[in-house]
């Protein structure tokens, strides 16, 4: 018990004062993260309000059920058919064939072929007896080329097997019985551009089977990089999609065919999310791996810290697709998600979701191992509400002991 001496009432007053606005302001205490219900608290004084939502097996199975990035419909659509239609640039020789007698063309040995492509191409060699080799030679800006005793003749916009038949034709009473096969030599036509993150970049020719995203990929060498840190765009006339190469290996619908003139490129960009709060390690995480849960981040960071942290109280704060959002609110709160959005001025394909997830029993791990963070997610482990009740009794007892010295002294 203290004694109350003369002049001492004064000091006792300002530690009461002092007191009460501890009590009043306990949200003004240092922390590392606010409480669970600090958080939640400030949504109505947001710019931006968000919505609460609590996880349960319903919003996991939405969220396990949706693929983040596709090329969409655009892409997907099958469309092509693959052709050997010979075009501008193309490279190709013609062997004829005689029977009987002298022959119109002779047996001369070919020329090498033109290298102004840069492409190498495989030296096409004379065939004995009968048989003659025309050297290889580019279709012209014109689509022609030259065919000697016939003169110049479209190539461009035919197959091999057309322009063979069209050769022939017009060698007819010209050479013995001819017979014309045309070979595509370099293929300029029926390409696609690889390059960025690859191990070799360069035009890649389509075959008739028909390239997928993964085939040309490894045409041009494979990827720099592990595939959950690169990024496949493809440029297609005026559209444009971006993928990540992870999704394409493990989505086939996402492994799209290429098509003549398509432009890819790879870009490394490592994904990572932050984990704040009352965490033994706050920091910026990258990936690591092809996925990481909500239970795997949590645990990176070292977990709630004992005495401090609120396992009741771990948010993962995201922008999601309006498209998912629809499916986890309900009518009111997605009208009141979008129209928050566009209050700001921005448009709403996506709406800001925070989720809560208690990990004070078995279920809230389970729910958790079945999340997938995505790029830029943040994880919030709250503080503990009796930390900053445990916080303001340690302020209290200590403004109370600096009253006691102060009012020794003056008694003194």
């Amino acid at each position: 018990m203290v004694i109350m001496r003369p002049g001492s009432s004064s000091l006792w007053a300002v530690s009461v004062i002092i007191l009460g606005g501890a009590l009043a302001g306990c949200g003004l205490l240092p922390a590392s993260a606010p409480t669970a219900s600090q958080l939640e608290a400030t949504n109505s004084d947001s710019g931006l309000p968000y919505t609460l939502v609590n996880v349960d097996k319903r919003v996991v199975d939405i969220l396990r059920g949706y693929r983040h990035g596709s090329f969409g419909s655009g892409f997907t659509r099958r469309g092509y058919v693959p052709g050997d239609v010979l075009g501008v640039g193309d490279f190709i020789a013609i062997t004829i064939y005689e029977s009987g007698g002298s022959s119109l063309f002779g047996a001369t040995p070919a020329p090498a072929a033109p290298a102004t492509t840069g492409v190498p191409m495989p030296a096409v060699p004379n065939t004995p007896g009968s048989a003659s080799s025309i050297p290889p030679q580019v279709i012209e800006a014109d689509g022609t080329v030259l065919m000697p005793y016939v003169g110049r003749i479209k190539a461009a916009g035919k197959t091999p097997a057309h322009l063979s038949a069209e050769i022939q034709k017009q060698l007819q009473g010209k050479a013995v019985e001819p017979q014309v096969i045309v070979t595509l030599v370099s293929n300029a036509t029926n390409t696609a551009t690889v390059g960025g993150d690859v191990a070799s970049p360069r035009p890649v020719a389509l075959s008739l089977r028909g390239e997928r995203l993964l085939d040309v990929i490894a045409a041009a060498g494979g990827a720099k990089y592990p595939a959950y840190e690169v990024y496949v765009s493809v440029v297609r006339g005026k559209q444009m999609g971006t993928v990540l190469l992870q999704t394409i290996v493990t989505n086939p619908s996402e492994n799209i065919y290429v098509r003549p003139n398509d432009q890819i490129f790879l870009t490394r960009y490592p994904r990572t999310f932050a984990v704040l709060g009352a965490t033994a390690k706050v920091s910026q995480y990258t990936f690591d791996t092809p996925t990481v849960t909500l239970v795997e981040a949590v645990a990176r960071a070292g977990g709630p810290i004992d005495t401090i942290g609120d396992p009741a109280g771990i948010y993962l704060f995201r922008y999601e697709p309006l498209s998912v959002a629809d499916k986890i609110l309900n009518k009111d709160e997605i009208s009141a998600a979008v129209s928050a959005v566009k209050s700001e001025g921005n448009k709403a394909d996506f709406v800001p979701l925070l989720y809560r997830v208690d990990l004070r029993g078995a279920e809230g791990y389970f729910l958790s191992q079945n999340i997938a963070m995505q790029d830029k997610d943040v994880v919030l482990v709250t503080n503990a509400e009796a930390t900053q009740i445990q916080k303001l009794l340690t302020g209290v007892r200590g403004f109370t002991g600096i009253a006691y010295d102060l009012s020794r002294q003056a008694g003194g």
